[in-house]
């Protein structure tokens, strides 16, 4: 029984019924002095339970010898990165109301997760995980370009909600034309910081010249650049058009992947590294070492989780399927999340030498790109709809606010009553490993006091934020000393649980449970006078216990279920669907002074596309009948070098990915989609295909194509339909010319496929394989050349349905029965989980529509499958890939029906399904 359980008890009992009740259901915990409008007073004593004892004492900072504390609270942040953030401008374009709630929802700092920090990519037109990030500068002479992007724009918004918002840079590929050479590169980065100044008047507060996730090999190279940016901003800070003062800008070193304790030796073996970095970012890990300390403790060096992970698998999906856990324990869970950022401060796997990271960003924090990209989904909110402005803010939230509305800026940790322990496992640690994981900070030392530090009439505030991902209760001892507490001072506590029987999943979410008072005072052995207070922290929760009754501001209200919910129907992009990328409806807006069209506050980036490789943008077309065009802009000229950190680490290979992007919504079924196509026929590298792309049925990139079906055309005529970048037909068009617009067509009806150049059908080809793909979106794919593209029309296939639901396999109408295991899988997956059905297992689903797709990364079964009671048809599934249909039923007639899937033999693994409507 949760806290907030007892409370609703206690409110509906008389004192004495209360205790009685109280303490038959739970021994540990009894709710006193409630009320319909207040928390209750909460008394802990079961002295039968094993108390572990916590340490508060508000003088255990470790401290400079100017009294200045190591190590302050720096809280979370965001990375925006791989063109994370790019559907946001179109959530800007056409739904601002919930733009800009999303925004809030972000960063607002009273009523949402208050993130502090923003770090974006300098782009460089390759794709770098799940995205291309564009560049600011695709050649020496072009002015940098800001407006490209979403990056910076977000910024900019962002810090008229949190004006105190700290702003960073760091680079994953780079764009060719540096050369690699320090002077050229330094010009890229210091035209941007301008560009950024003089188009939103954005000041970066820090810097991370090197590249990100740096090969070991590397290090020393991207020391020795890192150092040479420090010196240059710094000299660059006294120019006649320096926009600010450069030299404030803090410096980050190297941002690694779990390599804090070479790129620690580094920079202490480099007396100009010492001079010039401010601080060092890590990625994915908890653990610390000798040479980060020295760094931390000697040199006063900051320590940054700046790359992690925010909660995977959303609540409501984890119920389902383990429902012990509440939906928010296990792996990469919320309590997860933050049992890594306490951990990052002081894991007990580290010894001696915590890393003492003070700042957790996430990668990223909106989830503004379209759901199956590549590492999704891992966000505090997911925003992949901007055309209807749906979106999915939860948990993530929730877990900040336990630590950003009852911790602020600057405040000091507490060393012995801050840490944790547990078995290492991938950037955290594992479920149910630990035993302790606790996170205590006080309001910063005040020397200006009239008392002795925390003593007298000098009452610091301070907060202790708890984590438990295991299957146990934690019963602490807090003893509190020189904060300036009583026997009378109560601690106010905050909690977040998964929800009791009958409630919605986020019923018990950052709610005020109540409060607690001293049970006692105690003397230490050395002196020291401590008030000691009972607590426990329930099983899988967050728990943040505080002086502070109402946060930091007195404005910090409880969760109510569904508040971070869209008030937007999660409906698709309709069809038929065109853009003829003119957009002259829309209203010219003021960016700083300038009054600009939507083309050019978006820096030419057309509605709801999402480029992965390359840059697709509008620009004008002299040409009667296409005042703009889509182009794609990357050629033989201006190819980028590609993000290679994880193959041999080199800097300079150029990119070979055929550019693409994507667009529209995966829940598309049946279509034709149709585009104008004129190619680019000056021929800068023979080596280099030319060619133009239209592929449909895109739910994860998969090749060159991105789409599961596309037909690619040549300036020669030259023809090819491919899946999955194999070509399964092929042709030449006769008499074909390649300096006319063209207009191709590639129609997905079922699993029929038909490929059309200028109204001229090309073949037909069925798709009879296990494997085929039933839903998804459009992509545009191109060579090396700007192509240009016009009049993008999707339009329904007549008498077949256009649209489905999209059902996960931990959906809630999904029954199973016998040997069935639940599992958490990669960004591959939906949802990143799907269910493995031994022989003898089975699963069923009543839904409403016209046909299903069953589909998952599946071995090869034999199933019984049953529609609406009929005997079961025999059928055999597989293997399939990720995504891909395993099996489909159609001609069901418009209504209610019930499928029924029995394993007959094999393995069965369902990821999701299609429900055709």
């Amino acid at each position: 029984m949760t806290q907030k359980s007892r409370w609703k008890l206690a409110a509906t009992a008389a004192a004495g019924a209360l205790i009685a009740a109280s303490l038959a259901a739970a021994p540990s915990a009894i709710a006193l002095d409630t009320s319909d409008s207040e928390p209750p007073k909460l008394v802990f004593g079961d002295d039968s339970v094993d108390w572990k004892e916590i340490i508060v004492d508000g003088d255990d900072v470790e401290r400079a010898p100017d009294g200045r504390a190591f190590n302050v609270f720096g809280g979370f942040g965001s990375v925006s990165c791989n063109n994370t953030s790019r559907l946001l401008l179109d959530y800007r374009e056409e739904n601002p109301e919930a733009y800009w709630r999303i925004l809030n929802m972000l960063f607002n700092p009273d009523t949402g997760a208050g993130l502090m920090h923003i770090k974006v990519e300098l782009g460089a037109d390759v794709n770098t995980s799940s995205g291309a990030e564009p560049a600011t500068k695709r050649s020496a002479d072009e002015p940098a370009n800001v407006l490209r992007g979403a990056g910076f724009r977000l910024i900019a918004d962002a810090k008229t909600i949190n004006p105190d918002l700290k702003v960073e840079a760091l680079r994953w590929g780079e764009p060719s034309w540096t050369g690699n050479q320090t002077d050229a590169r330094y010009r890229w980065y210091k035209e941007t910081i301008d560009a950024a100044y003089d188009t939103y008047g954005v000041k970066f507060d820090y810097l991370s010249p090197s590249q990100n996730e740096v090969s070991s090999g590397y290090i020393a190279q991207e020391l020795a650049w890192t150092i040479e940016v420090a010196k240059r901003l710094e000299a660059d800070a006294a120019a006649s058009d320096a926009r600010y003062d450069y030299g404030d800008i803090e410096i980050v070193a190297l941002d690694s992947y779990r390599n804090g304790e070479g790129v620690a030796g580094a920079i202490l073996a480099s007396p100009d590294a010492l001079e010039y970095v401010d601080a060092i970012g890590i990625h994915y890990t908890i653990g610390g070492g000798p040479n980060l300390t020295r760094l931390n403790k000697e040199f006063g060096k900051e320590v940054i989780y700046s790359e992690g992970v925010a909660p995977m698998i959303d609540p409501e999906y984890r119920l389902t399927a383990q429902p012990e856990m509440g939906g928010i324990g296990g792996t990469v869970g919320a309590v997860d999340i933050a049992d890594r950022f306490i951990n990052a401060y002081k894991w007990s796997g580290s010894g001696a030498n915590p890393a003492h990271m003070t700042s957790f960003l996430f990668q990223p924090a909106v989830s503004a790109l379209y759901e199956g990209s590549s590492y999704s989904p891992k966000h505090l909110i997911r925003a992949s709809d901007p055309w209807s402005g749906y979106y999915e803010g939860g948990v993530g939230i929730v877990l900040v606010r336990h630590f950003m509305q009852f911790i602020d800026q600057g405040w000091e940790y507490i060393e012995g009553a801050s840490g944790g322990d547990g078995t290492f496992a991938d950037g955290g640690t594992a479920v149910g490993s630990s035993t302790r994981t606790v996170l205590t900070l006080r309001e910063p030392l005040d020397p200006t006091a009239a008392d002795a530090p925390g003593r007298g009439a000098h009452k610091p505030d301070f907060t202790q934020v708890h984590a438990n991902n295991t299957a146990k209760p934690r019963h602490f001892e807090v003893k509190v000393a020189d904060l300036g507490v009583t026997k009378n001072t109560p601690l106010h506590l905050w909690e977040t649980t998964g929800p009791e029987a009958g409630e919605a999943y986020d019923a018990d979410w950052f709610q005020p449970i109540g409060y607690i008072k001293p049970v006692r005072t105690e003397t230490g052995a050395d002196g020291t006078n401590y008030v000691v207070y009972r607590v426990e922290v329930a099983p899988y929760s967050i728990l943040t216990i505080s002086s502070l009754a109402d946060g930091l501001t007195d404005t910090t209200t409880e969760y109510a279920s569904g508040d971070y919910a869209s008030t937007a129907e999660n409906s698709p992009l309709e069809l038929p669907y065109t853009d003829d990328f003119e957009y002259a409806d829309y209203p010219a807006e003021d960016v700083g002074g300038v009054s600009m069209s939507y083309l050019e506050r978006r820096g030419g980036t057309p509605r709801y596309t999402a480029d992965q490789n390359g840059a697709f943008e509008v620009v004008s077309s002299a040409e009667a009948g296409h005042d703009n065009v889509l182009q794609q802009r990357i050629t033989a000229d201006n190819r980028p070098y590609t993000w290679n950190v994880w193959g041999d680490g080199s800097q300079n290979k150029l990119s070979t990915d055929a550019p693409a992007t994507i667009l529209g919504d995966h829940t598309w079924a049946n279509y034709t989609a149709a585009v104008d196509v004129k190619f680019d026929t000056e021929v800068t590298d023979a080596t280099l295909a030319n060619f133009a792309g239209l592929g449909v049925r895109q739910v994860v990139s998969q090749g060159s194509d991105l789409a599961a079906y596309a037909v690619r055309v040549s300036p020669a005529g030259a023809w090819e339909l491919r899946k999955r970048d194999a070509v399964v037909a092929s042709g030449t068009i006769a008499d074909f010319d390649a300096g006319a617009w063209h207009r191709i067509s590639l129609t997905a009806a079922e699993n029929a496929l038909t490929p059309s150049v200028d109204g001229t059908e090309l073949t037909t080809w069925t798709d009879t394989s296990v494997n085929p793909i039933m839903t998804g979106r459009v992509s545009l794919v191109s060579g090396y050349y700007e192509t240009n593209w016009d009049n993008l029309a999707i339009t329904p296939v007549d008498g077949l349905a256009w649209e489905s639901t999209k059902l996960d396999d931990t959906a809630a109408s999904l029954a199973y029965s016998g040997p069935v295991a639940f599992r958490q899988v990669g960004f591959a997956h939906y949802n990143r989980t799907n269910h493995e059905l031994a022989t003898g297992a089975s699963v069923s689903l009543p839904f409403s529509g016209s046909g299903i797709n069953l589909f998952g990364a599946t071995a090869a079964a034999t199933l019984d499958v049953s529609v609406d009671g009929a005997s079961p048809s025999r059928v055999t599934v597989g293997p399939t890939g990720v995504r891909q249909t395993s099996h489909w039923l159609r001609g069901l007639g418009s209504g209610e029906h019930t499928i029924a899937v029995t394993v007959v033999s094999g393995t069965f693994t369902l990821d999701g399904v299609d429900v055709l409507k």
